[in-house]
C-alpha cells in the first residue's frame, strides 16, 4: 500500500500477483470510500488497508465501482456486506449486472473454466438494489472537502466512468486509460496500452475517452493496472498509438473471411505483433520472457476483444 497525500491509498489488491490489480482508498477526515474493489478474494485486504488508517467499516461511505469487469466489481457485494453504511455508486448501464451478476459470471466462467474462474474470482454475489446509487455523466458528489466529478467513457467498456478528485487533482481511470504495470515503466516514463476485450471495443470512442481523460483538468491519473502516474501526456500518445493499431486490425478481421479459430488466430496474431512494437518502441525487449509475461494475458483478452467486435461489425453489415 502506498499513500498520496494522505487522501489516497493504493491497495495492491493480490489478483494473480503482486502489482497486477489495484484498489484505492478515499480517506476524507474520518470517513472512507473505495474506488474499485476487485474479487471477494480482496475483501480481507481491503479491510485490513483500512484498520491500518484507523478506520472501521462503519466510516465507508461509498463503494466507487468504474466498470462491472469481475477484476474491478467481482466483491462488490462482499465488501458491501462488511461495510454498513456504504453505498455503492455505478454507471446506469452497470446497475443492473450489480443486481444480477449471473451473465457476467456465465461470459467469464465460458472463458476460463470453472477451476480458473474459481482461482481468479471466487464467488460472485448479488449487490441489493436498495444499495446502489447511479451516476449520469458530468454528475457531481459532494464528500467533505472533495468534490468528486463523473466521466462517462466508452472504448473499454459500455458501463464504464471515471472519477476525477479534486483534492487528489488526479483521475481515477479503472480502465479508461490503460494498463501501466510498474515493472514495464522505465525513467519514470510510462509504457501504456489500451485495454479492448470483449464485448465493447470501440476505437473511435476509445480515442475521446483517451482525450476527454487529457481534457480533464488532472495531473495524475490512478490507474486499476496498476499504481498512479503523472506522465499522462506521454501515457496517452502510446495509447492512441496502440488504438490505432487495434483499428487496423478490426478492419482487416471484418474484411478477412477468418471465422471461429481461425479468426481467434489471425487477431492473435495481430495483437502479438503490434504489442510486441509497442515494447520495442519504449526500448522494452518482447524476447525477454518476464517482460512479455506482463502483457500477454492482455494481448490475449485483446484479441478476442477484436475477434468480437470483427464479429458483430459484419453481422450489422449483412
Amino acid at each position: 500500500m502506498v499513500s498520496h497525500d494522505g487522501a489516497v491509498v493504493t491497495v495492491d489488491c493480490q489478483y494473480i500477483e503482486p502489482e497486477r490489480a489495484a484498489a484505492y482508498l478515499l480517506i476524507e477526515e474520518d470517513r472512507a470510500a473505495f474506488v474499485d474493489n476487485n474479487t471477494i478474494h480482496a475483501v480481507p485486504i481491503l479491510m485490513d488497508a483500512l484498520a491500518s488508517h484507523g478506520l472501521t467499516p462503519e466510516q465507508v461511505d461509498y463503494l466507487f465501482v468504474t466498470h462491472i469487469h469481475l477484476d474491478h466489481a467481482g466483491g462488490t457485494a462482499a465488501l458491501l456486506a462488511r461495510c454498513p453504511n456504504a453505498r455503492v455508486i455505478a454507471h446506469p448501464r452497470a446497475a443492473r449486472h450489480l443486481v444480477d451478476p449471473s451473465r457476467l459470471v456465465e461470459s467469464a466462467m465460458s472463458l476460463y473454466g470453472r477451476e480458473r474462474f474459481e482461482q481468479l474470482y471466487g464467488s460472485v454475489e448479488p449487490v441489493p438494489a436498495e444499495r446502489i446509487e447511479t451516476v449520469e455523466d458530468e454528475a457531481i458528489i459532494g464528500w467533505g472537502q472533495r468534490k468528486l466529478r463523473f466521466l462517462h467513457t466508452r472504448g473499454h467498456a459500455n458501463h464504464h466512468y471515471c472519477i476525477y478528485d479534486d483534492r487528489a487533482n488526479g483521475l481515477f481511470s479503472g480502465d479508461s486509460f490503460g494498463v501501466a504495470y510498474p515493472a514495464l515503466q522505465r525513467d519514470g516514463k510510462p509504457f501504456v496500452i489500451w485495454s479492448c476485450p470483449p464485448t465493447d471495443f470501440d476505437p473511435g470512442e476509445a480515442r475521446k475517452t483517451v482525450q476527454r481523460v487529457m481534457d480533464s483538468g488532472a495531473q495524475r491519473v490512478f490507474v486499476s493496472h496498476f499504481g498512479p502516474y503523472s506522465a499522462m501526456s506521454e501515457g496517452a500518445a502510446q495509447m492512441l498509438w496502440y488504438i490505432d493499431e487495434m483499428d487496423r486490425l478490426l478492419q482487416e478481421a471484418t474484411a478477412s473471411e477468418a471465422a471461429g479459430e481461425e479468426l481467434e488466430q489471425l487477431c492473435m496474431d495481430g495483437v502479438a505483433g503490434a504489442t510486441t512494437r509497442a515494447l520495442e518502441k519504449a526500448g522494452l525487449d518482447p524476447a525477454d520472457e518476464a517482460t512479455w509475461r506482463w502483457v500477454d494475458g492482455d494481448a490475449r483478452l485483446n484479441a478476442l476483444g477484436v475477434a468480437f467486435a470483427a464479429q458483430r461489425r459484419r453481422r450489422k453489415a449483412g
